[in-house]
């Protein structure tokens, strides 16, 4: 079993992960529960250390260890199996599973979505439910996206509950956040699609706040998929696909550029030797930099020929990269999954979007 991935299900169709169970079409709030294997609960225990303790007696100097309670601590297990999931302080409150899942009832009773594909990720340390709302997208001709709403908690300790909008893009199951869900915090708001609660205070009612809120925010998409539109119809060059590559992908080109900026800024003061020193250095940096990397060449190809791309516009580059952050990734497809919903996928999706939505004026 993947590292990343546990249990989970998805509806009619295997999602890109390949690893779920199948169910058939708008299972129940218990059916899915049961069926992604997040039927237990979070269980708070107190935080226990110890300290060493000399005993004087007839029998001589003794030592021993006496337990005692971490004062502001606590520890959160897995119900069903024990398990530690995570170490936090007195003040953080955990959000069930069943309440997870139980935040969808409203949509689903009142037909504005229904539940599509949920699972634990890290053995129980985070979790996910997402539903699917009713409306269907096209972008351009063949290319349509759903709107989905994703729910996602941590039980660890770390992460915050999340709220967020995902268009999902059909041609290949692509998650395609333009805007990231905020840091942890309260409540705060995204660029555009999310939200987090912190773990602490009645979190279940300010999910509950959260929900209207998140339902309505699914309004921007709208606003994403007039930029995917303008995309569609932006000629690009391999030229530009392979700059946008270096800059998401290639810690050693960003890591040349700022050399060389740095070393032209010496350069103006310098005496003439040291300048001299100075230009060779800028010649390998450059020639670093004009280097062709891996990642460069495989976004360069799925511009062409990952599905749906055709390797003309800025939306095959949004979706070259995009392909690359959750096909094209080392790791296994849950770790990829992980990283393109929680990590640095997430991250470098909505860099992604920003690089081209503002390079091309949009």
């Amino acid at each position: 079993m993947a590292h990343d991935f546990e249990t989970g299900f998805v509806v009619r169709d295997q999602a890109w992960h390949g690893l779920a169970t199948v169910l058939p079409d708008n299972p129940t709030v218990t059916e899915a529960l049961q069926s992604a294997g997040l039927d237990w609960d979070v269980l708070e225990r107190p935080m226990m250390t110890s300290r060493p303790e000399t005993v004087v007696t007839d029998a001589g100097v003794q030592e021993s260890l006496i337990p005692m309670e971490v004062p502001d601590g606590k520890v959160l297990l897995r119900g069903s199996d024990m398990s530690v999931l995570g170490y936090t302080s007195k003040q953080y409150k955990p959000f069930q599973n069943r309440e997870a899942f139980g935040w969808f009832q409203e949509l689903l009773d009142d037909g504005t979505a229904v539940l599509e594909t949920a699972g634990s990720l890290q053995e129980g340390r985070k979790v996910w439910v997402q539903a699917k709302y009713g409306d269907t997208i096209e972008v351009k001709s063949g290319d349509v996206i759903i709107p989905y709403l994703l729910l996602a908690n941590g039980h660890d300790g770390k992460m915050s509950l999340r709220l967020q909008n995902t268009p999902v893009r059909v041609v290949c199951w692509n998650t395609m956040q333009a805007a990231g869900v905020s840091e942890d915090g309260d409540v705060e708001h995204s660029v555009k699609s999310g939200l987090a609660i912190a773990h602490k205070g009645d979190v279940k009612a300010k999910a509950e706040a959260a929900r209207r809120a998140i339902v309505a925010m699914n309004r921007d998409l709208n606003v994403s998929v007039d930029e995917y539109r303008k995309m569609s119809k932006l000629p690009v060059t391999e030229e530009y696909v392979r700059a946008l590559a270096k800059e998401l992908f290639d810690a050693d080109y960003l890591k040349a550029r700022d050399l060389i900026g740095k070393f032209r800024e010496r350069q103006e003061h310098a005496p003439t030797e040291i300048k001299a020193e100075t230009q060779v250095k800028i010649a390998e940096l450059e020639a670093l930099l004009n280097t062709e990397g891996r990642v460069e060449r495989k976004v360069l190809d799925w511009f062409h020929h990952s599905p749906g791309c055709e390797g003309k516009t800025a939306w095959d580059a949004f979706n070259a990269v995009t392909y690359q952050i959750d096909h094209g990734a080392k790791g296994t497809p849950a770790s990829r999954m992980s990283s393109s919903w929680f990590g640095t996928g997430s991250r470098k999706r909505a860099k992604a979007f920003e690089l081209i939505t503002g390079s091309a004026g949009m």
